[in-house]
């Protein structure tokens, strides 16, 4: 008896910490109902007069509008963001507004409720709690004191902070070559420096995605379990923030960076793939509870039928159902979003030309540096790109209709494809991974004297194949 309950004891053991962590996500999901509530605390007044004052300005929408920086703007979402959480009834509770979050219409219909709503009109039938819009933490209380002009100088302060945090913490864990590859190609390749003054909205999608990639980094670390924690975290607060923009890219970003880190940390290949696979498959999974606990608290206090509808109806609509121009053949969102990503935007040449040109580079090295194997090595890194084709065929129906911003994932994968191949021609830091264990390293693993230095940059880099040539 007393051999039998040993036996499954040690079996259970190793899954106590993945049962830890679903049991952290899920308190995690009454801490963000909190900021949530917190949020729809803040009077609708001075929002909506800010709001009323953008209108006049002509700095509210319109819907339509064009970025200059490779294609219209996203001010339908942007309108929605700003208007959400608008049009209860003061008496209501901001308890009871958090779990059905009230919105105003997009850029047509808003300014129209905003006027009604300044001379004390209660709109209803306008629940929107398909989405967790978690971005109201930041979006209420910035409008009410600042405005949208402010709001978009704040939003976009955020997404240069994130941007400049996740290239320090992937440059800590692997180089700076490794660095620029994942966050130079998304900075140059999309629309992403035009956001914040045509459509702040994404500009905090964006904010929360190089978040995640820090995150994971940061993580990494440390240990794989904290790794794998810091992924979670990431996924759940995008999920959060964001309404169904382009959470493929966080997704492939994060797997990647803890793949990179551990990589670069024990040059051991198994280790490396078992970290890439683990957190692309944690990732999706934080994702997903956590936009699960939102219907969840749906409904609990909003009924289960009436949940369920729109949830059917939603999850209908983002992967099939009759669009303009939207194909149902297999693999449309692909190609939608390739043709879009290559035609639209200007820059669409120059980064695929340097990503080649940079990949190439750091395959070449890593062939000099540690032989074929670093090929096997830069495959394994280059896996968690394939996030975004599932997702434009998974949605495809959401990734035709939205190709001006999803479009942003095929800059993202070539990220990752050539920072994968840069990571694979790192070379390694001495006193770290397997020599630390005491382990031998193959000959062309070991660093050679005066090469202790951790960090190489792509200059460094192309110096030392030129030596070695």
């Amino acid at each position: 008896m007393s051999a039998g309950r040993e036996g499954l004891r040690s079996r259970l053991l190793p899954l106590l910490p993945w049962a830890q962590g679903l049991g952290m996500l899920l308190v995690l999901q009454f801490a963000l109902f909190g900021l949530l509530t917190a949020a729809q605390a803040v009077p609708d007044r001075p929002i909506v007069e800010n709001l009323l004052a953008a209108v006049e300005d002509g700095t509210y929408g319109p819907h339509g509008t064009i970025d200059r920086m490779g294609g219209p703007a996203d001010t339908f979402t942007e309108c929605v963001v700003a208007g959400t959480g608008l049009g209860a009834s003061p008496e209501e509770s901001a308890f009871s507004r958090a779990v059905r979050m009230p919105r105003l219409a997009t850029c047509g219909g808003g300014p129209e409720q905003l006027r009604a709503l300044s001379e004390g009109a209660v709109l209803t039938d306008n629940d929107y709690y398909k989405y967790w819009a978690g971005y109201t933490v930041l979006t209420r209380p910035v409008l009410a004191l600042t405005g949208l002009e402010g709001l978009r100088i704040v939003s976009g302060t955020l997404m240069v902070l994130a941007l400049g945090g996740a290239f320090l913490a992937v440059r800590a864990r692997t180089s700076t070559a490794v660095a620029l590859a994942l966050v130079l190609p998304y900075l140059v390749g999309t629309n992403l420096l035009s956001t914040p003054s045509t459509s702040f909205s994404q500009s905090i999608s964006i904010a929360f995605i190089f978040l995640s990639v820090v995150l994971a980094a940061l993580g990494a670390g440390r240990s794989p379990r904290t790794a794998y924690a810091g992924v979670a975290l990431g996924a759940a607060l995008f999920c959060f923030v964001d309404l169904l923009t382009t959470p493929a890219v966080p997704w492939a970003m994060s797997a990647f960076v803890v793949g990179a880190a551990v990589w670069c940390r024990t040059r051991a290949l198994r280790e490396t793939a078992t970290a890439v696979l683990v957190s692309g498959l944690v990732w999706p999974v934080a994702f997903a509870v956590t936009w699960l606990a939102r219907w969840v608290v749906a409904g609990a206090f909003l009924g289960v039928p009436e949940t369920l509808e729109v949830v059917r109806r939603n999850v209908g609509i983002r992967t099939g159902g009759d669009h303009t121009g939207v194909s149902e053949a297999f693999g449309a969102g692909v190609r939608r979003n390739l043709t879009y990503w290559w035609e639209v935007v200007p820059t669409s040449g120059l980064v695929l030309s340097g990503c080649l040109l940079a990949a190439g580079v750091g395959l070449v090295l890593a062939l000099r540096r540690g032989g074929p194997a670093r090929w096997g090595a830069a495959a394994v890194l280059a896996l968690p790109a394939l996030a975004v084709p599932f997702w434009y065929t998974v949605l495809s129906n959401h990734s035709q209709i939205h190709a001006f911003f999803v479009n942003r994932g095929v800059a993202a994968a070539l990220a990752v494809l050539t920072a994968a191949c840069l990571a694979a021609a790192v070379r390694p830091r001495a006193g770290t991974g397997a020599s630390r264990a005491g382990s031998p390293q193959p000959s062309e693993e070991r660093a050679a004297p005066g090469e202790a230095s951790t960090r190489h940059d792509p200059v460094s880099d192309l110096a030392g194949a030129a030596r070695e040539s």
